[in-house]
C-alpha cells in the first residue's frame, strides 16, 4: 500500500495521506483513536533520532492534534491498486525512470505492435495485444507482474486482441501464485489483488464475455473502460485527460472509418438459436436490459466471483446434467461418489436426490446480447505528470532549513527556517518540468486517415504540450497515403515511428526456438526445416518525397522520458545472424552420432526392411507437422497445442489450435502457406482450454480470406464440443471471420457407461468435400467436454488424437487399429502424481495407450513447459527401453518425440527415430 511509515518499538504503522481505513486498521482494536488533522499538509512526519546512523527506530513527531478520529468512523479504503482511495503526497510525479519501448513489430508470429511504458512502480501496455504477445514478453525476459493497465489500440477484433485473453490468464495465475506463496509462508505481504484495467473501443466486454464458458479466474477484478463515444464530442468537453493515475494522463481518440456501413449487404448470419443446446441453461438475459451492463456483469463473474468448486447443490438424479461427478450421502450422512445407474443408460434410474457442483455463474448464461462490428479504431495521447524541479540543498542551507525538513520541501510542504522565516518549496526547487509523452495511432486502412488528421487534439496546445513522438501502427498501404504523409510533414517537430507490414521485416522474433530449430536441422535436415524469415527492410513503405519523414519501428527501440529525454537506439534488437546459427559447430559426439544415423538410414538393408514392414501402411506420404508441442502457456521453446496432418489426395487436418497457431504455420510454410490454407478441410478442437483453441479464429479467418478469392463456395468443417460452436457464433458478432462458411459438427451426447460419443459418418458427397469417412469421439477425463477422436479415411488411414486426458479405455476402443496415435505426454513418469492430479498422462501411459490400440506410429507431444527443450528421458529408463527396443517387442511400432516446427511423414518415422540419440545428446544440459 502507498504511504509513508512511522516506526515505533511497539508497531509499524503506515501513515496515510488521507484518513481512510486501510489494511493495517484490521490489526487495531475498534476503539483505537487516531490524532492529527486529516489533510495532506498535516500528515505526521518522521525523523531519525538525533540523526544517529545507528538508530534503529523512528520517532513519531505529529503536528498538534485538532480533533481525534475514531477508527470505527473511518470510511473503508479502496482495494490496493485502485488508486482513488489514496491521495498522493505531491501533485508532481516522483523522480523515477520512465521510458517507452517497442516489444513487438509485425512479423509472422508477432502480428501486432506492442509498446511497454515503464515506470519504476508500474508498467503499462499500449498498442495491440495480438496473438504471440505474451510469448514475446517471455523472449525479451520482461515480467508482466507490474502491469495494471492495457490500452488496446485499433479495432476490437482478433487481430488486435487475440492475445488479450492469454495475457489476462497469465496475470491472474501470477497473482494467485504470489498470494499462495505469501499464505504458505504465513507472513504478511502486499495485497496483489489489484484491478486490471483494460481500455479499448466498442465490443471489448462482448469479446471477453463470449469466453464465459471456458475462462474462470478468481482474484483479478477487471475494470473495463470501453469507449463507446468520442469524449471530445461530449457536451462540455474540455482539454482534461479522459483517464489518469499517479503516473500518466491519457486522452482517448476514437477514429471512425469513412466507409459507409451497409448492414443489408452483409451475409446473413445463422440464427443463434440454430446452435443452442436443447436443454440449455436458463438465460440470465432479458432483452430489455442494458446490453453493456449485462456483458460487464458477466465479465465480472468470470474474473472476480466468490464461486468455489466445493459448492454443491442438490437436485434429482433424473435432472442431473451430465457429464458431472455426482455425490450422495450415505447412512452416516457422509458424502460419497454415486456409482449407480445413470440417466441415458440401459438400467432404470432411481428417483433419489444427488449433489452436484454448482457451475460458475458465467457458464449459466445461455445468450449474450447481440452486437455489430465496430468501425472505430482507438488511438491515444499519453503524457506523464509534471515533475517537480531539482532540489537545491545549498539554497535550503542558506535559508536556514534543517536537513530533516528537506523531504518536506520536496513533498511540496512549506517549513520554517532557523530564524522562523517561512520557506516554501518554490524557493528551493528549480522550475517544474512539464510532463512529456507520445501518441499511439492505429489506422487499419486508408479509410481512417481523414478522421485522424482532422482530430481537434492536434490543435489543442494544452493537450499537445510535451508530446514529442507518434507511434504509428498502420495497415497495409496506409504509410504511402499522401494525406498521412502530408500530416507527418506538418507535424515535423515530432518524431514519427512507423510499424507496418509494409515497413517492418519478417525478422525472427523468437530467437530461442529458432536457434533450437537451426541446431536440430544440423542433426536431421529432412525433419527440421529452417523457419521462414526475411530481414530486409521493405521498400514498399519508403517515403519517396521525404526520406527522413519517419523512422521504421524496430523491436527494442526505446525512448526515455525521464530523468532525461533521449532515444536509446543501442537497445534495438539486432537481426539474428541466421547463417551463423544454422552453421553452429556441433559437438564431436553429436556429429558422430548424427553421421551414424545418416549412414544407418541410407543402408540398403535398412531401406529394404522398412519397405517390407511398412508395405501395408496407407498414405505413407501423409505428413505430420508439429506446430505447438507445449502445454498451459507459450514458452520460449514451445508454443501451445497444434498439430497439422497433410494427407495428399484428401486434404489438410488441424488438431487443436492454441494461441498463435497461424504464426507457427507462417514460419513453417512461408510462401507455401496459401496452398496449405486452401487445402484445409477440418479443424478438430479437443476441449475449451485456452492453450488448445485460442488460435482457431485467426486460422479460420486466414482460410476464409484465402479461399474467398479462389473458391468462395468452399466450406470448412469444425468439429468439437457444442460450446466451441457457441463461442465461434457469438464472436462472429464482433467481426466477420468466415463463420457463415463453416460446417459446425458438434459433439453433444455420450454413453455414461462407455463414455463413447456420437460417431459422425459422412456421405460420399461429404467425403469428397472433406476427405474423411468418419469422425468418432469419446469423452475423456480432463475437463468438462474434453474429447478424444479418431479420423478414418477411405484409404484405411486412421488418425487417433488424444487432446488432454488421463489414459482412456474409450479412446483405446475408438482408436483401435490406428495408423498413427498423437498423444499428450505432459509429464515424465516420475511426476505421475502430478499427472493424476492435473488429469494428464505420463510418457509411459501414452505409449501404453498406443500399444493397447495397436497404433503403428506414436507421436508424443504436449509437454510440460518445464521441459523447455526436450523431455527429460535420461531419468526415465522405461521410456528409453520402450523406444530403443520397440522392434524387439512389436512387429512395427515406432515412437517419436515432437518438437515445434518438426515435419515427419508416416513413412519416415523409422528414419526420424534413428536421430533421437543425437538429438538427445545435442540438447544435454539445455536450459530446463
Amino acid at each position: 500500500m502507498k504511504g509513508r511509515y512511522a516506526v515505533t518499538r511497539a508497531k509499524r504503522i503506515p501513515i496515510l495521506p488521507t484518513w481512510t481505513k486501510s489494511a493495517f486498521a484490521d490489526t487495531l482494536p475498534p476503539s483505537t483513536t487516531l490524532f492529527g488533522e486529516p489533510t495532506v499538509s498535516s500528515v505526521v512526519r518522521a525523523s531519525r533520532l538525533d540523526q544517529d546512523k545507528n538508530a534503529r527506530f523512528l520517532l513519531l513527531r505529529p503536528l498538534p492534534p485538532k480533533s481525534p478520529v475514531p477508527l470505527a468512523s473511518l470510511p473503508p479504503a479502496q482495494p490496493c491498486g485502485s488508486r482513488p482511495g489514496y491521495t498522493t503526497l505531491s501533485p508532481f510525479a516522483t523522480r523515477m525512470l520512465n521510458y517507452a519501448q517497442i516489444i513487438t513489430t509485425p512479423t509472422a508470429d508477432t502480428p501486432g505492435t506492442t509498446i511497454l511504458l515503464h515506470f519504476d512502480n508500474q508498467r503499462y501496455i499500449f498498442g495491440q495485444a495480438a496473438e504471440g504477445t505474451q510469448r514475446a514478453f517471455s523472449q525479451r525476459k520482461l515480467a508482466l507482474n507490474k502491469v495494471e493497465n492495457l490500452f488496446l489500440a485499433g479495432l476490437v477484433d482478433w487481430r488486435n486482441a487475440g492475445g488479450l485473453l492469454g495475457l489476462i490468464l497469465t496475470l491472474a495465475d501470477m497473482r494467485a501464485e504470489i498470494n499462495d506463496a505469501t499464505q504458505q509462508k504465513k507472513k504478511p505481504g502486499p495485497d496483489v489483488r489489484s484491478n486490471l484495467k483494460i481500455h479499448a473501443g466498442k465490443n471489448l466486454s462482448h469479446l471477453l464475455a463470449t469466453c464465459r464458458r471456458f475462462i474462470f479466474r478468481k482474484g483479478l477484478p477487471l475494470d473495463l473502460y470501453e469507449v463507446a463515444s468520442d469524449p471530445r464530442n461530449a457536451q462540455g468537453a474540455t482539454s482534461k485527460p479522459d483517464w489518469k493515475d499517479a503516473n500518466i494522463n491519457v486522452w482517448y481518440m476514437p477514429v471512425r472509418s469513412d466507409q459507409k456501413d451497409s448492414p443489408e449487404t452483409r451475409p446473413r448470419k445463422r440464427s443463434h438459436d440454430e446452435f443452442r443446446e436443447r436443454n440449455a441453461a436458463t438465460s440470465l438475459i432479458s432483452r430489455d436490459e442494458d446490453s453493456q451492463k449485462v456483458t460487464e456483469t458477466i465479465v465480472t463473474q468470470m474474473f472476480d466471483s466468490n464461486w468455489t468448486a466445493d459448492a454443491l447443490v442438490e437436485t434429482t438424479l433424473h435432472q442431473a446434467k451430465l457429464p458431472a461427478k455426482l455425490f450422495v450421502r450415505n447412512g452416516k450422512g457422509h458424502l460419497q461418489v454415486y456409482t449407480g445407474p445413470m440417466p441415458g443408460g440401459d438400467e432404470a434410474v432411481p428417483d433419489i436426490p444427488v449433489l452436484v457442483r454448482q457451475p460458475w455463474p458465467g457458464a449459466t448464461v445461455a445468450d449474450l446480447p447481440r452486437t455489430l462490428p465496430s468501425k472505430k479504431s482507438m488511438c491515444y495521447i499519453v503524457k506523464g505528470n509534471d515533475r517537480r524541479g531539482k532540489f537545491n540543498p545549498k539554497e535550503a542551507e542558506r535559508l536556514g532549513v534543517a536537513k530533516s525538513d528537506y523531504r518536506s520541501l520536496t513533498n511540496m510542504e512549506s517549513v520554517k527556517g532557523k530564524d522562523g522565516n517561512l520557506v516554501t518549496p518554490e524557493m528551493v526547487l528549480s522550475e517544474t518540468v512539464p510532463g512529456s509523452g507520445f501518441a499511439v495511432v492505429n489506422l487499419p486502412d486508408t479509410s481512417y486517415v481523414d478522421a485522424l488528421v482532422s482530430r481537434s487534439e492536434w490543435e489543442d496546445s494544452q493537450i499537445m504540450k510535451g508530446v514529442c513522438i507518434i507511434f504509428w501502427i498502420l495497415g497495409r498501404g496506409v504509410v504511402n497515403d499522401t494525406r498521412l504523409q502530408a500530416f507527418m510533414q506538418k507535424m515535423s517537430s515530432m518524431k514519427h515511428i512507423v510499424t507496418s507490414p509494409d515497413t517492418c521485416p519478417n525478422m525472427v522474433a523468437l530467437e530461442s526456438v529458432a536457434a533450437q530449430a537451426y541446431k536440430l536441422r544440423c542433426v536431421d535436415s529432412d525433419r527440421f526445416p529452417l523457419p521462414a524469415y526475411n530481414n530486409k527492410l521493405s521498400l514498399s513503405g519508403a517515403a519517396a518525397h521525404h526520406p527522413s519523414l519517419y523512422e521504421i519501428g524496430r523491436v527494442g527501440k526505446t525512448v526515455q522520458f525521464a530523468p532525461r529525454y533521449e532515444h536509446q537506439d543501442d537497445k534495438v534488437v539486432p537481426f539474428p545472424d541466421i547463417e551463423k546459427l544454422a552453421q553452429t559447430n556441433l559437438d564431436t559426439d553429436v556429429w558422430v552420432m548424427a553421421t551414424q544415423a545418416k549412414m544407418k538410414i541410407s543402408d540398403p538393408d535398412f531401406i529394404a526392411k522398412v519397405e517390407k514392414v511398412e508395405a501395408d501402411i496407407p498414405n505413407r506420404d501423409a505428413e505430420i507437422i508439429s506446430l505447438g508441442t507445449g502445454s498451459a502457456l507459450p514458452s520460449k521453446y514451445r508454443n501451445v497445442s497444434a498439430t497439422l496432418v497433410r494427407v495428399p489426395g484428401y486434404g489438410n487436418y488441424l488438431f487443436d489450435a492454441g494461441e498463435n497457431t497461424l504464426g507457427q504455420l507462417r514460419r513453417v510454410f512461408g510462401d507455401e502457406l496459401p496452398s496449405v490454407l486452401r487445402d484445409l478441410k477440418v479443424i478438430w478442437i479437443s476441449h475449451l482450454h485456452a492453450d488448445h483453441h485460442l488460435g482457431t479464429v485467426s486460422v479460420i479467418k486466414a482460410w476464409h480470406e484465402e479461399t474467398a478469392k479462389s473458391n468462395p463456395s468452399a466450406k470448412l468443417l469444425v468439429a468439437s464440443h457444442i460450446h466451441m460452436i457457441y463461442w465461434l457464433r457469438e464472436y462472429a458478432d464482433v467481426e466477420d471471420f468466415g463463420f457463415d462458411r463453416l460446417v459446425p459438427t458438434p459433439f453433444t451426447h455420450f454413453d455414461p457407461k462407455t463414455r463413447l460419443s456420437e460417431r459422425h459418418m459422412f456421405s460420399s458427397q461429404e467425403t469428397e468435400q472433406f476427405g474423411v469417412k468418419s469422425i468418432e469421439g469419446c469423452w475423456v477425463d480432463h475437463c468438462f467436454g474434453a474429447l478424444a477422436t479418431a479420423f478414418t479415411f477411405p484409404s484405411g488411414l486412421k488418425i487417433a488424437y488424444s487432446g488432454d486426458c488421463r489414459p482412456s479405455d474409450a479412446f483405446v476402443q475408438i482408436g483401435r487399429g490406428a495408423t498413427i496415435l498423437i498423444h499428450e505426454s505432459t509429464f515424465s513418469d516420475e511426476l505421475r502424481g502430478d499427472a493424476i492430479a492435473k488429469k494428464h498422462s505420463t510418457m509411459s501411459e501414452a505409449i501404453n495407450v498406443g500399444r493397447r490400440m495397436g497404433a503403428r506410429r506414436i507421436l508424443l507431444t504436449h509437454f510440460s513447459q518445464r521441459y523447455q527443450k526436450i523431455p527429460d528421458m535420461n531419468d526415465d529408463f522405461d521410456i528409453r527401453r520402450d523406444i530403443e527396443t520397440a522392434d524387439k517387442t512389436k512387429s512395427d511400432e515406432v515412437i517419436l518425440v515432437a518438437f515445434d516446427y518438426m515435419r515427419v511423414k508416416l513413412g519416415e518415422f523409422r528414419k526420424a527415430q534413428a536421430f533421437l540419440p543425437a538429438i538427445q545428446k545435442l540438447l544435454e544440459g539445455a536450459e530446463q
